[in-house]
């Protein structure tokens, strides 16, 4: 025989179980949002950097000085086209230049978005920088994939039309 006190016992644990699988079920749908947030990002992220890698390999085919470079700089993923170049001055001087286009992409944003961050720095001289913010969508890659590509041309136009004078590089 079932007492009261028992089945008021019963009531209770059972309860508390329908809670807890109430809760793993939400706790189980959260944790799936979240890895396809995280999943997406790294997509839009990869998107990014083939990016930043195509404009790059077709600058880096015009001059072979430049070599690309993947690092971490600031908690933002970091890659770089860079060149250190020595040239003889007419005065017989060893005049060395350095040259940088600079892309930090920032995916510590909460909404989802990527922030790219570009520095460039042509023959020791720092250009104007720019940013740009990757929305989640296919029409913000495309927008990302004309900004990479004019932070590129204008670098090269201002390391073609540079005021250094031409020397062969040592």
């Amino acid at each position: 025989m079932v007492t009261d006190f028992e089945d008021r016992l019963r009531q209770i644990r059972e309860a508390k179980h329908r809670e807890s699988e109430q809760q793993k079920q939400h706790d189980s749908a959260v944790t799936l949002e979240r890895q396809a947030e995280l999943a997406s990002r790294f997509d839009r992220r990869e998107q990014v950097e083939k990016a930043i890698a195509t404009y790059g390999d077709k600058f880096m085919a015009l001059v072979p000085t430049f070599t690309r470079q993947k690092s971490f700089f600031e908690g933002m993923y970091k890659i770089e086209v860079h060149s250190d170049e020595m040239f003889v001055a007419d005065s017989g001087k060893v005049v060395k230049h350095f040259s940088r286009v600079t892309f930090l992409i920032d995916t510590q944003s909460t909404d989802g978005r990527i922030v790219v961050r570009t520095k460039k720095t042509s023959r020791n001289r720092d250009l104007e920088s720019s940013s740009y913010v990757v929305e989640p969508g296919e029409e913000s890659l495309e927008g990302f994939k004309r900004f990479a590509e004019d932070q590129y041309i204008e670098f090269a136009g201002a390391y073609f039309s540079g005021s250094t004078p031409v020397a062969q590089p040592r």
